[in-house]
């Protein structure tokens, strides 16, 4: 992710460009809020009552301005809808890993932040850095918050927005911030037994899937969605209920005019970390592939195929810290294409 944001530094020098280019776009307004409480390490905040949520009990809590927006914050375009999002995630420390190794993973490049700042956080002292940079349709700005109220956890807090967009949130967010009660470890009580029931993961029995010029064979406990995206004929998600980072996607792009799958991979590495791709097969046909890492603790595969006057682009995403739960699954899919 650091590679692509490499052009930042340059980029800055187009803020005059680019200062007027988010205006006329269309935010979602906070109404109301209303309270997460985690059951499990039991951290807990408030957030916009009309926002889309995504939740993984014991570690992260998204909400976002709407579904189609989380497209947007795993690739970073220059161009898109003006989203913002707000998560928390508690990550329990271990041997080498501390709130200062933590923090020193950041996203995008170190340039992009400011020197931490210290404030007060649900009653302890927590570090804060904003960031922001310029995109074509405006500014991407952000905050991130690390503290620890449990010498086992720490917990992040962030917020985000598109579009030039961050100033409009910022008094709600501020608000928000206030509510967060940071993560802490279970009181484990002598007398007790306490069960944690989790959402399964892929099932291992596949069931076929057709869709528009392709078939897949699929896990039969994941659901399938048609997400709206720009520049999409039509969009396929599999995702089950376990992890929201964790789905098999398969876009379909026009490609009259482009039918070379080479230079296709080439326009859209800025979209994949600048990695570069390799050549593969998928379904029969010859693919280009990325492999990369969109945010910390998530790894993400993208085929581009080029079947007649569409390009199909196939993501896998998983989350790392359950790769053997997920990944074996998910490649038996991928590699289960046809293409008609």
């Amino acid at each position: 992710m650091k590679k692509h944001f490499s052009l930042i530094l340059s980029l800055i020098l187009m803020v005059v460009f680019v200062s007027g280019c988010g205006e006329g776009k269309k935010t979602v307004e906070i109404k109301s809020l209303q309270e997460y409480k985690d059951n499990i390490l039991y951290f807990s905040l408030k957030y916009p009552s009309n926002w889309d949520v995504q939740k993984s009990p014991g570690d992260r809590f998204i909400a976002i301005t709407n579904k189609l927006a989380m497209k947007r914050f795993r690739s970073y375009d220059t161009e898109g809808e003006a989203c913002a999002k707000i998560e928390v995630q508690v990550i329990k420390l271990s041997g080498d890993i501390t709130i200062d190794s933590i923090m020193s993973k950041k996203l995008f490049m170190d340039e992009i932040y400011t020197a931490p700042k210290e404030i007060m956080l649900d009653g302890v002292k927590a570090k804060m850095q904003s960031y922001s940079f310029p995109l074509n349709d405006g500014i991407f700005q952000g905050e991130i918050y690390y503290a620890q109220k449990d010498a086992d956890i720490v917990t992040i807090v962030s917020f985000e927005a598109f579009c030039g967009t961050f100033d409009i949130y910022k008094e709600k967010f501020a608000e928000i911030l206030k509510t967060v009660q940071l993560g802490r470890m279970p009181v484990q009580k002598s007398d007790t037994i306490r069960q944690v029931v989790e959402a399964p993961g892929p099932s291992e029995k596949l069931v076929n899937y057709k869709g528009d010029g392709f078939t897949i064979n699929i896990s039969d406990n994941f659901d399938v969605k048609n997400p709206k995206a720009g520049g999409v004929i039509k969009s396929y998600q599999f995702i089950g209920e376990r992890r929201a980072d964790c789905d098999i996607r398969i876009d379909i792009i026009d490609a009259s005019k482009q039918k070379s799958v080479e230079e296709i991979a080439d326009q859209n590495k800025s979209a994949h970390g600048k990695s570069n791709p390799v050549t593969a097969s998928l379904g029969g046909e010859k693919a280009m592939v990325f492999n990369f890492s969109p945010v910390s603790g998530v790894g993400s595969r993208v085929y581009y195929v080029v079947k007649g006057t569409r390009c199909y682009r196939v993501t896998m995403n998983w989350y790392k810290g359950e790769e053997q739960m997920f990944k074996p699954i998910f490649e038996k899919s991928i590699n289960s294409i046809k293409f008609q």
